[in-house]
């Protein structure tokens, strides 16, 4: 019962209870200034961005409107377009801001239309083709526009954002349109097609480089075809017949959000500073020293110190280099320190609970892919040390110990 009542009371004679509330302050404190931070991400920051590379993109089709020749263009009638080849190449252009990656794209559109004239008489159309060229960051220069082949003047209809062509079309005759443009988005770009009219032999091909974990948005119809090749994607979209128009588009490749990270391994830091402690109580009483309060504090302030790191170096420099310094930092620090406050034959088994309790847990996160195979590789390694380490002689002395630790103090330990 002596022995049972000791154990029990074994945390408390190395101060973890004020140790563990230096490292939960730490991690609540970050925790909050991350939710901030991604709160400051969605609003200002957002709309900064934005104001200075673009905007999601919502591009949408041609509407052609006819009416009888020499009538007055008082009472349009849509007229359906007889093909649409829609060609979009778009090349990820990531905008960081702080710890946030934004998923800005440099495209160029390429759309090329045709149209007949069934009506069984002349008809005169007009071709409207919006373009926001605000949002999509495009310039005049890039703009190009032909008719038949031959290029037209890009004019806007009274200075608004969308490019009108009037003429005039003689019984089942066609006229073919093609407009080009270069520009610059933001998270997503959608086709829309004019719900008016129904859609004819619809095919839009894009492909986005600089990243494949593309999604689709609520509302719009994905790909038929798709297929990723390492940092590239194709998508087809391939209609021969509608009866109205749909909007078709992806959402783009995002970067990691680092901020995510960071705030997942600061939520989680509790458990393997739970290791970090029981290990360094353990060399404590092997060393026979037991830890002074100021000497668990420093210690656990130190441990908590990396998450501060990570937090605040990750927004100037890349996350990996933040996360190596952080490490690089934090546990110097703390094997410096134990080094000599132990014994200098501790440095081995202090770095391998550093390795063991901050190392490897932040990186599992990160590793998202890897992580349960991450923890259960430690798991097992730890499994198989202790188990050769219960094989000897020494380690079962240093248990007894643990389970009667009235006997370790004043005693020196024989190595």
């Amino acid at each position: 019962m002596k022995r049972l009542l000791a154990l029990l009371l074994l945390p408390s004679r190395y101060h973890f209870v004020g140790s563990l509330l230096i490292v939960l302050l730490v991690s609540s404190t970050i925790s909050n200034q991350m939710f901030d931070r991604r709160n400051f991400a969605s609003s200002e920051l957002y709309s900064d961005v934005m104001d200075r590379w673009g905007a999601p993109i919502v591009q949408p089709g041609p509407s052609v409107r006819f009416v009888p020749s020499g009538a007055v263009f008082n009472s349009l009638t849509a007229l359906p377009l007889q093909s649409q080849e829609v060609t979009v190449d778009a090349a990820m252009n990531y905008r960081k801001r702080g710890l946030v990656y934004f998923s800005g794209f440099d495209f160029t559109f390429q759309g090329d239309y045709t149209a007949e004239n069934d009506q069984g008489r002349d008809i005169d159309i007009a071709f409207v083709f919006p373009i926001n060229m605000e949002k999509n960051k495009v310039l005049l220069s890039n703009l190009v526009f032909t008719v038949d082949g031959q290029p037209k003047k890009a004019e806007l209809d009274n200075g608004t954002d969308r490019l009108l062509w009037t003429g005039r079309l003689k019984a089942g005759a066609k006229v073919a349109f093609r407009v080009a443009f270069r520009g610059r988005g933001l998270d997503a770009f959608t086709y829309s097609l004019d719900p008016a009219s129904p859609v004819r032999n619809l095919r839009l091909a894009m492909h986005i480089s600089g990243g494949a974990n593309f999604d689709y948005a609520d509302g719009v119809v994905p790909a038929s075809e798709s297929r990723t090749q390492g940092e590239e994607v194709f998508l087809t979209w391939n209609y021969q017949s509608l009866q109205s128009g749909i909007p078709v588009g992806v959402i783009l490749p995002s970067e990691k959000s680092y901020d995510n990270l960071i705030a997942t391994m600061v939520r989680r830091c509790w458990a393997p500073f739970l290791l970090f402690f029981a290990g360094l109580t353990a060399l404590c009483i092997y060393y026979r020293r037991p830890l002074r309060i100021y000497e668990s504090y420093l210690i656990a302030a130190s441990y908590g110190l990396f998450f501060v790191l990570l937090g605040y170096f990750a927004a100037f420099m890349s996350f990996y280099a933040a996360w190596g310094l952080s490490l690089g930092i934090s546990g110097g620090l703390l094997l410096f320190y134990l080094r000599w406050v132990l014994s200098p034959s501790a440095a081995r088994y202090v770095l391998g609970l550093i390795v063991s309790s901050l190392c490897v847990p932040t990186a599992a996160v990160f590793l998202q892919g890897y992580t349960g195979l991450i923890y259960t590789l430690e798991i097992l390694a730890l499994l198989t040390t202790l188990m050769v380490l219960t094989t000897r002689p020494s380690v079962r002395e240093l248990i007894d110990s643990m389970l009667a630790p009235a006997s370790v103090e004043g005693e020196s330990h024989a190595a």
